[in-house]
């Protein structure tokens, strides 16, 4: 099933399978990114401080599922740059992951080291097999409490591992929590290997302003070298056995197979869920426009799931704290992924006695740091605030990654999450529930706008002035009652107006004086990363509807498209993603592809525009023959698009921040003030 716009193909559907041809044209597409790259120096910078924070890490993931050092390095190595080659992410790191620890363990302990590799090599099928049926867009689904939740647990886990390392002894976060009555436990603390991770941790905070500069790196070099021309008696990395041999497929009895492989199938699902949180959350943090490319990164994680297997490795995943790393230090390319996978090989082979000396406090200062990093309070509080039913996803799904169970903790705020949708748009929005479930019933055939040919229309006339004669309100009030259902991270301004059906994605931000009013034409939706700036005018006519996968919509305004000041968008109409609708130009009763640029004051009436053409300034196309001959759209045109996406996805950060001190300091007015100070406080 293919989306329609006007009977046109403009996008793939939600749940459409694989094609070798699209996996090819995607895969290669991802790597001409890689040209564009801002710094080859420092995508390496980046992937040589990730190889340091990955190989103790790798060693002792390895370790706690009772396998030799040298499974967790060659899974890293050989699986993460296998991921990075194919994979759709373009800076995410993959390799162990603690998720997948206890259950590789269990494996472990039953088959040995061969019923390990056996099960990354049924892992590595599944995931393939899960590309014929796995959704391209399926990271839409996943909603902001979902991720901020897991990034919340894994940087609490993260604390609660390194904090004993960082204190250099052997107790646990929760033992140290019991004895913080008792002072005594201070005289077991080695205060050179918590000299050691906070001189890492203040010169990378310190150095935040300079993005490339390779402050981790820099600072575990220095502070290894001080270590070992001082003797400090600090716990190292130590030394790892080389253990390398070439692909052979695992010995295994033939009746052990059946049970490996049902052991395999939550595994290979957990591990594709935990990767594709990790892609949305590094897309995040690099306020990446470009959507992820779901089957192309699950495809890629069981390429590199069968490579670990046949080397010997362990089961591999996307990784949300050496992504997190990553990120930090300046990677926004795979090639900062390939760079980490060969520093691990070369550091493996070459290095073992450089990398042995390395104090496993300083990698703890640095990990500690960006634990703390990763744990979300303020969106947290926001939806204690706005939606308590998506804070309880949060605090599910932080519950599961801490407690070891994160499929279930996924599972369980998943489900609240999509609940909660159901109940929220039966209650709030039965009229466009119907629409939604008319269309899906009885398809529209490609149908852009939908109008009642003459006998329909005067009938419909009639029934609308029999019931204005008992109450003229009675044909509106349904359209102005219905709520607009938005995501946490949305913002409106407290000067615009939105008013009916309108949905908006993650990070929309609606501006002043900006005019969003889906009353009369109905529902709307804007998506992810858009912005509507100051002046600007949505509305629709009634009964007229874009069909989008089956389902009508008055306005559907893509991803990360930028209205620019002044400008109307008049219904029905279709913006595509990453489109830039320029300052006071008027769209009206059409289909505006993906990836095109509409000039200043430019009028577009009635018309398809095909995807990447530019509509010049002042211009008028209200014939499908001008718009056929519309010039391409240039790449300063986009990036400009992109820039002001990024510009408003932070604003509209910044203005949810400063909304929430000015609730706080309000409430303190309130209290400490009189009525009337209270009042002229707005």
């Amino acid at each position: 099933m293919t989306q329609t716009v006007n009977g046109s193909q403009t996008a793939t559907d939600d749940w459409a399978p694989m094609r070798p041809r699209e996996l090819l044209r995607s895969l290669g597409n991802s790597w001409l990114e890689v040209l564009k790259a801002p710094s080859l120096p420092q995508e390496i910078v980046a992937g040589l401080t990730v190889a340091a924070v990955a190989l103790p890490l790798n060693i002792a993931l390895a370790v706690a599922c009772g396998l030799p050092p040298s499974a967790g390095l060659v899974a890293g190595a050989i699986g993460g740059a296998v991921a990075a080659v194919f994979g759709g992410s373009a800076s995410q790191i993959s390799g162990p992951a603690t998720a997948l620890s206890l259950t590789v363990f269990t494996l472990n302990q039953e088959f040995g080291m061969s019923g390990v590799a056996a099960a990354c090599l049924c892992i590595g099928v599944i995931q393939l097999a899960l590309c014929a049926v796995a959704s391209r867009n399926l990271l839409k689904y996943i909603p902001e409490s979902i991720l901020t939740g897991f990034a919340s647990g894994v940087g609490l886990k993260l604390l609660d591992n390194q904090i004993p390392e960082l204190l250099g002894f052997d107790y646990t976060t929760s033992e140290l929590a019991q004895m913080m009555h008792r002072p005594a436990w201070l005289h077991e603390v080695s205060w050179l290997a918590v000299m050691s991770g906070l001189f890492v941790a203040f010169l990378v905070n310190a150095s935040n302003k300079f993005k490339r500069f390779p402050a981790a790196l820099v600072a575990i070099a220095l502070i290894t070298a001080v270590a070992n021309r001082l003797g400090w008696n600090v716990e190292r990395v130590g030394l790892v056995p080389i253990n390398l041999h070439l692909p052979t497929w695992p010995t295994v009895a033939d009746d052990r197979w059946l049970r490996i492989i049902t052991v395999s199938v939550p595994l290979a699902i957990l591990a594709a869920v935990e990767t594709l949180i990790s892609a949305k959350l590094v897309k995040n943090w690099t306020s990446d426009s470009k959507n992820i490319d779901s089957n192309l990164e699950i495809f890629g994680q069981g390429v590199a799931n069968l490579a670990s297997g046949f080397v010997g490795g362990m089961p591999v995943s996307g990784v949300t704290i050496q992504s997190r790393v990553a990120v930090q230090s300046g990677a926004r390319t795979r090639l900062s992924a390939l760079f980490h996978s060969a520093a691990l090989l070369f550091a493996f082979l070459y290095l073992n006695e450089t990398i042995s000396s390395i104090p496993l406090s300083a990698l703890a200062g640095l990990l500690c740091m960006i634990g703390v990093q990763l744990i979300d309070t303020s969106t947290f509080f926001k939806l204690i605030r706005t939606q308590r039913v998506e804070a309880l996803c949060f605090l599910l799904t932080i519950i599961g990654t801490l407690k070891g169970h994160l499929m279930v903790g996924l599972t369980a705020g998943i489900a609240l999450h999509l609940v909660s949708m159901k109940v929220r748009r039966l209650i709030h929005s039965p009229a466009s529930h119907e629409i939604a479930e008319k269309a899906k019933k009885k398809p529209t055939s490609g149908t852009r706008a939908k109008t009642l040919d003459a006998t329909k229309a005067a009938n419909n006339r009639r029934r609308i002035n029999h019931f204005s004669d008992e109450n003229p309100n009675i044909d509106w009030l349904k359209q102005i009652r219905m709520r607009a259902q938005s995501a946490a991270s949305a913002f409106v301004h407290q000067n615009a107006s939105v008013i009916g059906k309108v949905v908006l994605g993650d990070h929309v931000h609606i501006a002043a004086e900006s005019s969003v009013r889906a009353d009369e034409g109905s529902p709307f939706y804007i998506g992810s990363n858009s912005n509507v700036q100051d002046g600007v005018v949505l509305h629709a006519l009634k009964d007229k509807w874009i069909d989008v996968d089956g389902e009508k919509w008055a306005i559907y305004v893509g991803q990360n498209v930028s209205i620019a000041h002044q400008a109307l968008v008049h219904g029905p109409c279709y913006v595509g993603d990453n489109s830039f609708v320029g300052f006071q130009a008027v769209v009206h009763n059409s289909v505006v592809g993906s990836k095109c640029y509409i000039g200043i004051g430019a009028i577009v009436v009635g018309v398809n525009v095909p995807s990447g053409k530019y509509v010049p300034h002042g211009s008028i196309i209200d014939t499908q023959e001008a718009a056929d001959q519309l010039p391409d759209v240039s790449h300063e045109h986009m990036h400009f698009n992109e820039e002001v996406v990024n510009v408003n996805r932070g604003l509209a950060a910044a203005y949810s921040r400063e909304k929430s001190v000015s609730s706080k300091n309000l409430s303190k007015t309130q209290v400490n003030s009189r009525p009337h100070q209270a009042k002229n406080w707005f």
